[in-house]
């Protein structure tokens, strides 16, 4: 009988790899239950907990349940009627309690960030009161503690000082008697307290004999005046023995009430411990999270079979990735190269992929992309995984048969030197025909070949695909790379040559092949040679393409450096000059005595300041355009380079074009000779001589196709002088100031001593700016932030002087 595909693709050694990465007993246990299925939510719910586990681990942070006792043994025995656990297994019950209580809060902090494992740690439930009744009643060494009870300290305290009172009876009588140093001590026998006597002196001590030495020169008596003292003792062991016997078996139900949280808590630790071994293998074998398809597409880039992969590691030797590409109509690869050179290694790869995807494990890959393969059909005879007695023909036919039974569209297929075991044409014979009935299945299938039939039956046959594995000519060697798209050459005399077989033996083999064997064989040569070239151009190509993007990343950066200091210079200057212009503004002023006169003053100065600030700021907008414009070419842009959009086009709303801009921007109004836009939450004004074309219409109106209707609504903030508030929100600090002012006035006139200003949080630049221009305001006693729950620092509250 043949071998199970996990057993010939290795997944158990695979999950060894897992169990080394464990730390407890359930974790352990979890690994060795996965398995491949077919359900895609419990698959995904998987990864979706190991990619948690990686990003917590990336984090520079461990998890492990070291100290978890096994809890299987006492769990099990929880389910037996009339049960009583035993302390040590009391002890083993306290580790999953304390690793429970520990792993509950572990995720609170980051549970935005690990949503999942934070809340599989919520689901423990709490053990703390029994817990902590463990811990009351069981001491670290298995023994009972005293704060096990009332009853159980009163019985030992009574048995501290009847067993007191008997050794005192007894120093006594040993006293009395003159007991020589070696008779002079108090011990042991049958659980009663004692005094050793010599044999020829019993019966000067009236009492009990319980034993004697072993050489009979010693017995061992219990005076009469301790009996009733020693037969109170005994009775007081028995009480202790019973008391604790009802305390383990209190304890003992308390665990099996809460049996079924216990056996959760340790399946969600199991489950931890198994998500986060599974992270730590990703992580050791560089392994990725697979992409299940919903049609039939197999995708593997740099793949590796980590069971070959960790074993090349210890003899610290590479591993050779392979890739592929199966799906659509080509479903079925045959695979052709030398013996050693890596097709089985090919076909594991693949299956274990498979396996690996839909048992849940990360696979070794860089990317994994696949179907949800009903079954998995292997039919692979070396002499690594199928014994003597199956690798002959029949055997294999046998195998292939049950395979063909089996097959569904949704089955991977994986055969290895199909066709051999006969006569090389019928060999070749029978292989063309069972792939051709797994192709009208439409299986995936992957297949290796020495045959030059085959080779040509997946060069000419549709939905079929020619690899090869490669061989090094010059070098006589495999190099294990899996080549998709061209056939392979058995290389079988190169290998022999290098293996050390005569020269004369190796030129006579050439000259026996036929010359449709020769041509074949130069054919294949020349395709390796045509691939190879194709792969160094590609390289080169790559390389050239990521040189020129990093030069024109420098650039950039060097431009946007420019432009930067250009402005930052300019917005400088802008800002000294309006310094000066306000410290003399100032001086006028304040040399005016009048006090009403100057207040007046004060209020047309800030007005004539605000205008002059927007000209200047306008001034300043098209210096920085200007700059802009003037730099593009520094980048070979030549500012004629676009045609000026026509007048009709420039509708306000439409996304514009503008000299100096990376991106577009949106059009608000045309002014004449200006026009206002407004770039992401900045507004300026340009000349719109500056504007070199339009991207799109306004949102609202309409063209030749259909598109999504975009509506704008905008509330316009209300400045009804009989209210006591006014909205500012959407407004630029300028607008919002010159508003205000006129509000403050009207405010003032109305008599209103407290009024509103409603700005909104957003950046807070709106929100400082305010508050800069009420501070200096003649109108404005105080201000302040309204209420927590009215707004907050959303809203402004300003008294106003009387």
């Amino acid at each position: 009988m043949s071998r199970s595909a996990q057993d010939v693709l290795e997944l158990d050694k695979l999950r060894e790899l897992l169990r080394q990465r464990t730390t407890c007993a359930p974790g352990h246990r979890h690994i060795d239950a996965l398995a491949p299925t077919t359900d895609r939510a419990a698959l995904d719910a998987h990864f979706a907990l190991i990619r948690e586990s990686r990003e917590w681990l990336r984090s520079g942070r461990e998890l492990g349940f070291g100290g978890l006792a096994d809890p299987q043994t006492w769990l099990d025995r929880l389910e037996g009627v009339g049960t009583v656990l035993e302390p040590r297994e009391f002890l083993d019950a306290a580790t999953l309690l304390d690793t429970a209580a520990w792993l509950k809060p572990q995720f609170k902090e980051d549970a935005a960030k690990f949503p999942l494992l934070a809340a599989r740690a919520a689901s423990l439930a709490d053990f703390r009161d029994l817990l902590a009744a463990i811990r009351r009643a069981i001491l670290p060494n298995a023994e009972i503690s005293d704060d096990a009870s009332p009853a159980l300290r009163r019985i030992r305290a009574s048995v501290s000082e009847t067993r007191t009172a008997i050794q005192k009876t007894l120093r006594q009588i040993l006293r009395a008697r003159n007991a020589e140093a070696s008779e002079d001590y108090v011990t042991l026998r049958n659980d009663r307290f004692v005094i050793p006597v010599r044999a020829e002196q019993r019966r000067s001590v009236p009492g009990v004999m319980h034993g004697a030495s072993a050489t009979g020169q010693t017995v061992f008596l219990e005076p009469l005046e301790t009996v009733e003292s020693n037969n109170q003792l005994v009775q007081l062991a028995e009480e202790e023995a019973a008391e604790i016997v009802r305390i383990l078996r209190s304890l003992t139900e308390r665990l099996q009430s809460m049996r079924a949280q216990l056996a959760a808590a340790a399946e969600t630790i199991a489950e931890f411990d198994s998500a986060f071994a599974r992270a730590r293998f990703a992580q050791d074998f560089d392994a990725t999270t697979p992409e299940f398809s919903d049609s039939n597409e197999l995708r593997l880039d740099a793949a590796r079979h980590p069971v070959l992969e960790n074993k090349l590691r210890r003899e610290n030797r590479p591993i050779v990735p392979m890739s592929l590409n199966l799906g659509g109509e080509e479903r079925l690869l045959v695979i052709s190269g030398p013996n050693t050179g890596g097709k089985t290694v090919a076909l594991k790869t693949t299956g274990i992929a498979a396996l690996s995807a839909q048992s849940a494990i990360p696979v070794a890959a860089q990317r994994a992309v696949l179907p949800i393969f009903d079954r998995v059909l292997v039919d692979i005879g070396d002499e690594q995984s199928i014994a003597a007695d199956l690798s002959t023909f029949s055997a294999h036919m046998l195998n292939l048969k049950s395979m063909l039974e089996e097959a569904t569209p949704q089955t991977l297929v994986l055969v290895d030197e199909v066709g051999t075991g006969t006569a090389p044409e019928e060999g070749a014979a029978l292989a063309v025909a069972l792939l051709d009935e797994f192709r009208a299945k439409k299986c995936i299938v992957l297949a290796t070949t020495h045959h030059d039939r085959l080779k040509t039956y997946a060069s000419t046959t549709p939905g079929v695909v020619n690899a090869a594995v490669e061989f090094d000519d010059v070098h006589l060697r495999p190099t294990y790379r899996l080549m998709v798209g061209v056939p392979g050459g058995s290389s079988g005399i190169a290998i022999a040559q290098r293996l050390g077989l005569p020269h004369d033996l190796i030129e006579r083999a050439r000259s026996l092949l036929a010359p449709e064997a020769l041509q074949a064989a130069d054919l294949i040569a020349y395709l390796h040679r045509s691939r190879d070239e194709l792969d160094r151009t590609q390289q080169q190509m790559n390389a050239e393409r990521q040189a020129l993007e990093e030069e024109r990343k420098k650039l950039r950066t060097e431009w946007v450096e420019r432009q930067q200091l250009r402005i930052g210079q300019l917005e400088a200057q802008f800002a000294e000059m309006q310094k000066r212009f306000d410290e003399n503004v100032a001086a006028v002023v304040e040399a005016v005595k009048d006090r009403e006169l100057r207040a007046q003053l004060e209020k047309s100065s800030r007005r004539k300041l605000q205008d002059a600030r927007g000209e200047a700021r306008d001034e300043l907008n098209a210096a920085v355009v200007q700059t802009l414009s003037d730099s593009q070419s520094d980048l070979g842009v030549s500012a004629a380079a676009t045609n000026a959009p026509s007048a009709a086009s420039l509708q306000p709303g439409a996304k514009i074009r503008v000299r100096g801009f990376s991106k577009p921007v949106v059009l608000r109004r045309i002014d004449g000779n200006t026009a206002e836009i407004e770039a992401g939450p900045l507004r300026m004004k340009v000349a719109v001589d500056q504007i070199t074309g339009v991207e799109g219409p306004p949102p609202g109106t309409t063209s030749a196709s259909p598109s999504r209707l975009n509506v704008t609504v905008t509330s316009k903030p209300s400045e009804n002088p009989a209210s006591d508030e006014i909205n500012v929100i959407g407004s630029t600090v300028e607008e919002a100031t010159g508003r205000v002012d006129k509000f403050l006035d009207e405010a003032a006139l109305a008599n209103r001593a407290r009024v509103r200003i409603i700005h909104g949080h957003g950046t807070g630049a709106l929100r400082k700016g305010l508050a800069r221009f009420l501070s200096s305001h003649p109108l404005v006693a105080s201000t302040a932030s309204e209420n927590e729950e009215r707004g907050g620092k959303a809203i402004t509250i300003v008294e106003l002087r009387a």
